[in-house]
């Protein structure tokens, strides 16, 4: 059985492109961040390119295996347009493509391969599982949510919709239903993939130590397993180790995952946040190097600009910001946690990080969320703006240090305060 593994806790899966105009960066349509003045060149407003070899970007190359295998599935599906299997192929392709690369142009191409069937008043349940994973991708994860239980309903014993819906609930913060998921993911996927899911889940309620050994356990016995799914398994072992403050072993198994999947988006900007939380950010610029379609990869690489006090940190600056506002322009809206860190880091601005940083809460609860949202109290210096974030805080028992951290210095705060009244 082939499964798309989902990606790490950390990723926002935000990938978006550059609006080249010079324009105010509105965020989610609630705080305006006061963009630079009008910059000088290599800062361009849009225009017309004016010769052919001008490079305007950079795209996978067509010898790419991957490349190759949605090129060929494309033929076959040209001369077998109503063949759902290879339909079905072609959208998982392009769905685990745009996911490795960061790039959301190809999640419309799955959609445009799927819509014959979603038009249909009873499309089948893989269908339904895979438009549910775009909108996942997209962090609708209420219409993802609405569309997995009519799949299952259909088909009860679909494992990647109950592993979809899973990654879901635990993104949103929902552990209890999203335990039970996990237990379905074994009757339906096996018991290996179902014990990864609930391990990962564990990492989230008090439980580090035991999810770390589950896994270990797991990545013993992974022989023969595809590249994906062991690599899969590394991520979550090195976000565990963090949880655990053990940075030593958190980076062995960062190296070893991206040994196996080195294109891996989620996977890079997860090690580049490890590299900068170490105060590395040297080595961020040639991890991501390759990667400046990905955004949430390009926010990494000005986070460490800004870490190097580079002198083109402002080119970096207000490109992030140009690219949120291309975004907001398209009506899209799940980029809440990079925003935080774009406002609060880039930008400067804690009260709008701390606007964001709720906002995005009523979105997703992950242990980054809860973080950037605590970082943002911490730097507006309102303890009681994260009130909510410590009460979930409180009622999971995340174990992390950095979370722990921020904790005891809010609260630091506020009994100082009351010492003072």
């Amino acid at each position: 059985m082939l499964l798309m593994f989902p990606q790490f806790s950390r990723s926002a899966m935000l990938f978006l492109w550059c609006s080249c105009a010079v324009v105010p960066v509105v965020l989610a349509g609630m705080t305006t961040v006061p963009a630079a003045s009008a910059p000088l060149p290599p800062y361009r407003a849009p225009y017309t390119p004016t010769v052919d070899d001008e490079l305007l970007q950079q795209v996978p190359a067509a010898s790419d295996p991957d490349v190759l295998r949605m090129k060929l599935l494309r033929d076959q599906l040209y001369r077998d347009v109503s063949n759902l299997r290879i339909a079905h192929q072609l959208a998982r392709a392009y769905i685990e493509f745009g996911r490795q690369v960061g790039d959301a142009h190809y999640m419309g191409y799955a959609e445009a391969v799927l819509r014959p069937w979603l038009k249909q008043p009873s499309p089948p349940a893989e269908v339904i599982v895979d438009e549910a994973t775009i909108l996942q991708f997209r962090h609708q994860f209420d219409e993802s949510r609405q569309l997995l239980k009519k799949a299952l309903a259909k088909d009860p014993n679909n494992a990647q919709g109950w592993l979809t819906l899973a990654t879901v609930d635990m993104v949103q913060g929902d552990y209890e239903v999203a335990a039970s998921e996990c237990s379905k993911v074994a009757v339906t996927g096996g018991l290996t993939i179902g014990l990864v899911c609930t391990s990962n889940l564990r990492s989230y309620l008090g439980h580090a130590e035991q999810s770390k050994t589950l896994l270990t356990q797991i990545e013993s016995t992974a022989d023969g397993q595809p590249s994906t799914f062991v690599s899969w398994v590394q991520g979550l072992l090195a976000e565990t180790c963090e949880r655990l403050g053990d940075w030593e072993q958190a980076e062995v198994h960062y190296r070893k995952a991206l040994a196996l999947t080195p294109k891996d988006n989620f996977l890079l900007i997860a090690y580049a946040d490890f590299l900068l939380d170490r105060n590395r950010p040297d080595e961020v610029l040639p991890l991501l190097q390759n990667s400046v379609q990905s955004d949430t990869a390009f926010l990494r690489l000005a986070l460490a600009k800004a870490a190097l006090r580079s002198p083109d940190l402002p080119l970096y600056t207000w490109s992030m910001g140009a690219r949120f506002e291309a975004l907001a322009q398209r009506g899209s809206d799940y980029f809440g946690r990079e925003q935080v860190r774009f406002a609060l880091y880039l930008k400067h601005d804690p009260q709008a990080a701390l606007t964001l940083a709720s906002r995005n809460w009523q979105v997703q609860r992950g242990p980054w969320d809860a973080r950037v949202f605590l970082e943002a109290a911490l730097a507006a210096q309102d303890p009681q703006a994260a009130t909510p974030v410590l009460a979930f805080l409180r009622q999971t028992k995340l174990q992390d240090p950095v979370v722990d951290s921020l904790v005891r210095e809010l609260a630091r705060i506020e009994s100082s305060r009351g010492r003072s009244s």
